[in-house]
Parts: C-alpha cells; structure tokens; sequence
C-alpha cells in the first residue's frame, strides 16, 4: 500500500487531472435533470448547479475575465462569511439567471482558454509562477494541485447531490488524496494539536488506498515519517474508506454524527484520537 509520501506528479499528470476533472463537471452537468440540477449539495446554500458556477466563475477569474458588477443580496445568503466568500458567492449569483447549458458550456470553454494559457507559459515548468486563487503569485504545481482537489471535491458535491456516484478512482482522485495527505503533518501539529512525540497513522481503503504516517518532534512541528522513523505502534491511527475519507478532508461530514463515526475506526489515545475526524478538514 502506497504511503502517498514519495509520490510526485509531472506536469503532464496534473494538466491531464485538472483538465479531465472540470471537463466530467462539465458533461455532468449537461446531464443533470432541472430537480438534479436545482438539488442542494453539502456545500451550505448551494445547488448542483451552483458547483457548476462556481468553477466557471473560478477558471474565468484565473483567466483574467471580470465578470460585470453584480450585487447580491447577502440577506437571502446567510451562510456567507468573511470577504473571500462574499467574492465567490458573487461569482456563482451573477451566473444563477444563466441557462444550465450556457453555464456548462462557458466551463467547458474557459478549460480550453486556460490550457492554452498555461501551454503558453514561458518557461512551461512546475516551478513556473502564475496567479492563484487568491490573487497572489505561486508555481504552477502548487495551483494545479489545488485546482484538482477543488475540482474532484465538486464533482462529488455534484454527483451526490444528483445521486449519481462515480470518478472515484480517477486521475482526479489520486491527485486530490495526495493533496489530502501531504497535510497529515500539518493536521497533527495544528489541527489535533498533538504533543511531542506523538505519531499518527492514516489508512485509507478502497478505490484510492495508501496509508500516511505523521509525527510531532521536539518543536512542535509536524513531520512526515518515513519507514525507518516510525514506530511498532503509532500514538494514534484512523483508519476509514476513500470515500468518507475525502469527505471529511473536504469538511462534507458531520463528525458528531454516530454514523460517519461508524465508518472510521480510531485507536490509541483517546483523547487525541477523538479529535482526528474533525481535524482531517484542510477545506476554507
């Protein structure tokens, strides 16, 4: 079973993730009833279809496109908080009066539009700067690597919204659980708030499968373990299927919720054990 740890991922992989992924939202998205389309996702006060918008908003913004001036009413939109959501909340409004397949098609061309873009870049290389999603110069890498977890995360909003489940073991998938598990670290250190010295091992069964190890060291600091830094036994361990597992990454689940607990099994400390679920959520 792949520890996730020493995976890497070309340029070609990540483009092809990235593409393949919004162009099934896409097609999905065609394919959807006016009900399906209209269906509420996990996502507070969004629809299958809002998904749809909202990706087509964030591959226009990458672009450079504005979308003309809009004003929302933020009283028929409660669950927006914080600047950054009020600016995608409008991005997916100003396209709420948009056909279903208007809305599908602007995706499907603004994915052509920003492969052209990117295969335009010179230098064309992981390492090569561009705009992110907040605005602010990273690698490439780094912003197809979120992009496909965005993506893929949407896409399951949309396909269990729909009740039309699939794409799990796609290349989208596999991108988006490297995604979620180089945050292991991170989660332990911060998210649990783990002491020094404590271990903690992830498996994931299924479609996607691997198994994460992350440790504190001495500064408090999370750290990825490698084969010969860990222990017999962690501290800590969570085991559960891809599925809920990407779920819980993405913030879908309720944790307090005796049947998503059901489909984890933790062991070790108890304390610190009860506080993985939750903490696994790496989403804004």
């Amino acid at each position: 079973m792949s520890d996730l740890a020493a995976e890497t991922y070309d340029l070609r992989t990540l483009l092809d993730a990235w593409e393949s992924t919004l162009r099934a939202v896409a097609e999905l998205g065609k394919r959807l009833t006016p009900d399906q389309w209209a269906a509420p996702t996990e996502c507070p006060g969004w629809s299958a279809g809002d998904i749809v918008r909202h990706l087509a908003w964030i591959e226009s913004f990458l672009a450079g496109r504005r979308d003309p001036d809009h004003e929302v009413d933020w009283s028929a939109r409660p669950h927006v908080q914080g600047d950054f959501a009020r600016l995608t909340e409008t991005g997916v409004d100003v396209r709420r009066g948009v056909a279903q397949d208007d809305v599908c098609a602007e995706l499907e061309t603004l994915v052509d539009v920003r492969l052209a873009q990117i295969l335009a870049l010179d230098p064309l290389t992981l390492q090569t700067e561009v705009m992110g999603v907040f605005g602010r110069p990273v690698p490439l890498e780094t912003l197809l690597r979120i992009r496909v977890f965005d993506a893929w995360t949407h896409l399951q909003d949309v396909r269990r919204a729909a009740g039309l489940p699939g794409d799990l073991a796609t290349p989208g998938a596999q991108v988006s659980a490297y995604q979620m598990a180089r945050s292991t670290p991170f989660v332990l250190a911060r998210n649990v708030g783990a002491p020094a010295g404590t271990t903690l091992r992830v498996t994931v069964t299924g479609p996607v499968a691997f198994e994460r190890w992350a440790g504190i060291d001495e500064e408090l600091r999370g750290v990825d373990l490698d084969e010969l830094g860990r222990p017999d036994e962690p501290t800590i361990a969570l085991e559960t299927d891809w599925e809920t597992y990407a779920r819980l990454g993405a913030g879908r689940l309720d944790v307090t919720d005796p049947a998503v607990l059901a489909r984890v099994r933790l062991s070790g400390d108890p304390e610190l054990a009860a506080r993985v679920p939750e903490s696994l959520a790496i989403t804004p």
